[in-house]
């Protein structure tokens, strides 16, 4: 009987003091206590609190309503539901006049059909809007259920984090990560449209999947129909790309690195299909076991088309010039061949990871091109290395010392101690002779 008088009185109060300001009133629909100061125009509700106001409701065991202002303030937990989602946290808030509810602890907001979910330790919701935005440790998980049963996540963190659930948009600054399977994205600023499949950033953005590294200035990157697989990249000044290729049946690895102010990439079922480089084009190709002997590509365009993630033919475009080694079947470099030209066709064999096959033209640039036998420049080392070594020991056997019966071997030659004292001996009696001959001679 309590229970039901408090809340006719609360409910008589609401229709005092709100009808006149609005059409759809905040209902209170229970409370275990109230406390009323009608000069102030607030109430204070304990107690299992649960408040209606058209389509959304929330639930607190503690609720301060302020006329004034026409918001209500929840602490003991606060639960917000809409038609769409829901919102939960240890304390929170709802402004009536704006429609906007605020969270705080330990936040989570997610949708009714599981789709999304939001976690952080602040959330404002524009309820008009439909807007999300969660200025402290913020992380959206998207959800896309396959075919199969299983679940495919993007996950999305950020230091500021803005999500429009209408268009299904996501806005992130400040140390941005963005991942779905093999696909890593970071940035200072990203925006994610998970409705279109595609994902827009700027201040140092790097892309990573598999096998393919990306870099420079701004990153614009398109997911396929079912969002799962990166379908193209462009990449905006200073960009970087590198394709790395495992070993495979036998053959080594392989790095292809290019170079330039904007590059362009397609993809298909996670195998690189095409890449483009322009202005200032810069390409290497190498395998993994030679290191040291790169391919070059230069000039200021650049075309590489792969099949099955492997490079198949390229063309290189103004001012162009390459540089490619030949290897032997041993992996041993014979020779290189310098090329250049206005434009440059190369073919690859894929199987082998060589070229194939050069095509040069010329017009502003006089096409030239030669082949530099390693392998004969190498012998001229080893000849000179080996008749150095040669001369090195002639001189070797010159110097060293002839042995006599007296002498033992890595003994020097020279006087023994017997030999020396017989030597200063007669040395001794000689110049006691010529001085008895003086002597005489003076007498």
């Amino acid at each position: 009987m309590t229970k039901l008088f408090s809340r006719v009185i609360v409910l008589a109060l609401f229709a005092a003091t709100l009808a006149f300001a609005q059409s759809s009133p905040l209902i209170m629909h229970h409370a275990d206590n109230l406390e009323v100061a009608r000069k102030r125009g607030t109430l204070l509700l304990t107690g299992n609190v649960h408040f209606v106001h058209d389509s959304i409701a929330f639930r607190t065991q503690r609720a301060f309503w302020n006329r004034n202002s026409e918001t209500v303030e929840c602490g003991g937990g606060f639960l917000f539901t809409h038609p769409s989602g829901f919102i939960r946290a240890r304390n929170g808030s709802y402004q009536r006049k704006n429609e906007i509810a605020i969270a705080s602890g330990e936040v989570s907001a997610g949708d009714s059909a599981n789709t999304y979910l939001l976690s952080g330790q602040y959330l404002k919701y524009d309820r008009k809007e439909e807007l999300l935005t969660m200025p402290m440790a913020p992380r959206l998980y998207q959800y896309d259920k396959q075919k199969d049963g299983k679940i495919d996540t993007v996950t999305i963190s950020a230091k500021t984090l803005i999500f429009d659930r209408k268009k299904s948009f996501a806005q992130a600054f400040d140390n941005v990560k963005l991942t779905q399977k093999d696909l890593v994205v970071t940035c200072d600023t990203g925006y994610f449209n998970r409705k279109d499949n595609w994902l827009s950033m700027k201040g140092h953005p790097t892309c990573d999947m598999k096998n393919y590294h990306l870099t420079g200035d701004s990153i614009f990157l398109v997911l396929d129909e079912s969002g799962k697989m990166l379908k193209s990249a462009l990449v905006i000044r200073n960009a970087h790309g590198v394709q790395n290729e495992a070993p495979k049946r036998g053959n080594p690895g392989s790095v292809t690195e290019a170079f330039g102010d904007t590059l362009f990439c397609e993809f298909s079922k996670g195998k690189i299909e095409r890449l483009y480089v322009n202005l200032n084009a810069k390409g290497f190709f190498y395998e993994t076991d030679l290191k040291d002997y790169r391919n070059l590509m230069d000039g200021n365009r650049l075309d590489l088309y792969f099949k099955k993630g492997r490079m198949d033919r390229a063309v290189v475009s103004g001012k162009a010039q390459s540089t490619y080694f030949y290897v032997k079947k041993d992996r041993s470099v014979a020779g290189k061949n310098e090329a250049t030209g206005d434009t440059i066709h190369i073919l690859f064999d894929a199987k082998k990871n060589a070229v194939k096959s050069l095509r040069l033209m010329g017009r502003t640039t006089n096409a030239s091109g030669r082949y530099i036998d390693l392998e004969k420049a190498n012998r001229i080392k080893e000849n000179a290395k080996r008749e150095s070594l040669a001369k090195a020991d002639s001189l070797a056997k010159l110097n060293k010392p002839i042995l006599n019966g007296d002498e033992t071997p890595g003994k020097k030659r020279g006087f023994s101690r017997k030999t020396l004292d017989k030597f200063i001996g007669q040395r001794k009696e000689k110049q006691r002779a010529e001085e008895k001959a003086k002597t005489e001679d003076a007498q």
